[in-house]
């Protein structure tokens, strides 16, 4: 059959309602193009795109959307079986008899009267059962749009005109009140079909024009929240925060749970093979193709609603669907350049690394990240706009995100007083958060604190300290940074997280301001439930699980006197401080791991672990000596005991335990003979020794206090 028979077989004969020219009365020069151009590509490669002539309903193959003019139709489908599909094309007797031919017939006469010789339908110019071709047109669909001469978008639940006449003010009035209402707006896929293309008009279920999407873009805007810059110009997407898009879908459905993904691969520009039955883990992909193309923060900028019955303790970095994003409709960026170092992160095999300076909370105990956008919705009390920031609470591998049905803002003016400088960490680090945390994974990690070490410190009144994980000397801290402070530390809790394991090994160091040169080291760990030895003041208490905790300290070597320590020995299995005295730093998990060795050996051979140190000190003065100064000790002597100590407790209910280790400090004006009735020390019986004054003002060196 040549192609004008073709034509005259399949155009109709009587023109439909409210559409206008009849497609029998083509104007000859789009009747030429039809006739001249048939569109049987046999020699393409591999066609990309497939075109329905508007003449004859042919299906034609096509390289690309810049190929010819088209018109491309935008509708929500039906029953599948009321659709036409493109196996259906192939016999027209056959798709005429389909419930859903009307709507390729109108879209075609549509097309006729504007002088558009090709158009395009998501049902029937898409092979399906080719799950490549459906993979490339699922990947390309927001450029096809974007490059359509015109969008026809059919309304099928939006009411004719009451008096059939559709610029009539009761028409316009009953229009913006039943816009809204059409199924089209709720639709996920109809979200690209309405931004992408520059020209869209609305058709009601008579196929009545109703407007186009530039004398409706108010009405639109109000409906779908979509900025008016992005209705006008689709360019316009790059600009916004990805939290934003994502907000537009918040509240759209689709038939398949994959395609709340793949419909929006337009919106941010990515790219993605098509995986039907992977379920929600689609959305998950959509996020990391989104973060591999963007620093942009508010990506995790989501909130769960409280009202969810099945919200979760914790949560990952990523968002579970694009409903949690629904409170970001009004979020802006935050255009700092001194920013733009702490913007940066990646999806790692340890989930999503980010390369940031975190907020300590000591109030509630964990940690604030801010994610450099700002919500022009949420304020601060002082009705200032803050920077939008997620809770996040330490786990032995990285971090979790808590509290994730709250919106938390931050101050955002680094010059406020309010601002304190020591609750920010000093460096910028990784920072490792989970992608996402199953309902199991979350509750979990509510036991993560099990068998931790908690550290608290008494000191006497004016005398602050720090604890830390590396040394805080200058020199020292080369080796072992302090931006390498290992995961399993949670300063904001000052606990050691250790999963239970039986051969933990634990190491700080803390500084008190009176003696800030002589950080006293703590050591803590298990010891499995085969290991026997001496009831001793260091020991904590046995585990249910098997293990028995224990807790240690190592001061200076000098002006300290320890209680407890062995001099070296040719024994290296236990020698402590052979270990403590090497060069390598000590914070490396193999020498902790082999401190730990010679603490479980030391405690199987009966030995003590050393729990207490003492010094002696005078207060100063400088006095000069020729061209110098020399400090010298005046007034009475004072003496300070530093004592580690620990207790077990319950922890969230029974069978979870956390083990309390107590480092006391303490100050006395005394003199030798007085010292053991004010720092009672207790010898490995248990019994009060008041033999050591000797040992003590003979081994101590009387350096003065700084």
């Amino acid at each position: 059959m040549q192609p004008d028979t073709a034509a005259q077989a399949v155009l109709p004969r009587a023109a439909p309602s409210g559409v206008g020219t009849q497609l029998e009365n083509i104007h000859s020069p789009l009747r030429s193009i039809i006739t001249l151009r048939p569109f049987a590509v046999l020699h393409r490669v591999k066609p990309t795109m497939r075109l329905i002539n508007v003449a004859n309903y042919s299906v034609s193959e096509v390289n690309g959307p810049d190929d010819h003019d088209y018109a491309i139709l935008s509708h929500t489908w039906g029953q599948t079986k009321d659709e036409v599909s493109f196996g259906d094309m192939k016999d027209l007797d056959s798709a005429r008899r389909k419930g859903a031919w009307e709507k390729i017939k109108q879209t075609c006469s549509l097309a006729c009267d504007q002088g558009i010789p090709f158009v395009w339908i998501d049902t029937c110019c898409i092979d399906k059962s080719s799950s490549a071709e459906l993979a490339e047109a699922i990947n390309s669909m927001f450029e096809w749009y974007k490059k359509a001469t015109v969008c026809y978008t059919y309304l099928g639940d939006l009411r004719s005109s009451p008096n059939g006449n559709p610029e009539s003010e009761s028409a316009k009035g009953q229009l913006r009140a039943d816009l809204g209402l059409c199924r089209w707006f709720k639709r996920g896929w109809t979200l690209q079909e309405l931004i992408a293309p520059k020209m869209v008009e609305f058709y009601d279920r008579s196929w009545t024009k109703r407007g186009t999407k530039d004398s409706l873009r108010h009405e639109i805007a109000h409906i779908t929240n979509i900025d008016l810059a992005v209705l006008s110009d689709s360019e316009q997407l790059s600009t916004l925060p990805v939290a934003r898009k994502m907000s537009w879908a918040a509240s759209r459905q689709t038939t398949r749970i994959e395609d709340v993904a793949y419909c929006l691969l337009g919106i941010f520009d990515v790219n993605l093979p098509m995986i039907y039955g992977e379920g929600g883990k689609a959305f998950l992909r959509l996020q990391e193709a989104i973060a591999l193309a963007t620093n942009d923060l508010s990506l995790f900028a989501w909130f769960e609603d409280a009202r969810n019955p099945s919200l979760q303790h914790y949560y990952g970095a990523l968002a579970q669907s694009p409903r949690q994003f629904s409170g970001c409709r009004q979020l802006e960026h935050i255009t700092d350049p001194l920013r733009h170092d702490s913007q940066s992160f990646t999806i790692t095999n340890r989930g999503v690394e980010f390369q940031t300076s975190l907020k300590i909370d000591y109030n509630k105990r964990d940690y604030l990240m801010q994610l450099y956008c700002r919500d022009a919705a949420v304020q601060r009390p002082d009705g200032r706009l803050g920077v939008i920031a997620i809770r996040l609470t330490k786990t032995s591998s990285g971090f979790a995100r808590h509290s994730a049905e709250e919106v938390f803002v931050d101050d955002d003016d680094a010059t406020e007083p309010a601002v304190h400088c020591d609750t920010w960490d000093p460096f910028v680090r990784p920072v490792h958060i989970a992608k996402l945390l199953t309902p199991a994974d979350a509750a979990q990690l509510f036991y993560r604190r099990h068998e931790a070490f908690r550290f608290k410190v008494q000191a006497p009144p004016g005398v602050t300290w720090e604890i830390t994980t590396h040394h805080p000397s200058p020199l020292k801290s080369i080796q072992f940074p302090g931006s390498k402070r290992p995961s399993y530390w949670d300063p904001a809790r000052s606990i050691f997280l250790t999963e239970g394991y039986q051969y933990f090994t634990g190491m700080l160091y803390i500084t008190f301001s009176s003696r800030p040169d002589e950080p006293i080291m703590v050591l803590c760990g298990f010891l499995p439930s085969q290991t026997t030895g001496p009831a001793t003041a260091s020991r904590i208490a046995p585990s249910e699980t098997g293990i028995k905790s224990w807790a240690a300290l190592h001061p200076p070597i000098l002006p300290w006197w320890r209680i407890g320590f062995d001099p070296p020995t040719s024994d290296r299995v236990d020698d402590l401080e052979s270990i403590l005295a090497q060069k390598t730093s000590i914070c490396h998990p193999r020498s902790l791991a082999r401190l730990g060795q010679a603490i479980r050996a030391r405690v199987q051979k009966g030995k003590v672990l050393p729990s207490m140190a003492m010094m002696k000190y005078r207060v100063s003065t400088p006095v000069l000596e020729g061209s110098y100064h020399r400090r010298i000790g005046i007034g009475p002597y004072y003496y300070r005991l530093v004592i580690v100590s620990g207790t077990t407790k319950e922890y969230n209910g029974p069978g979870s335990r956390i083990h309390d280790v107590l480092v006391t400090l303490k100050e006395k004006q005394v003199g030798s003979a007085a010292l053991p009735k004010a720092f009672p020390i207790r010898d490995k019986d248990g019994r009060l020794d008041g033999n050591h004054e000797e040992d003590f003002e003979r081994g101590v060196l009387e350096e003065p206090d700084r």
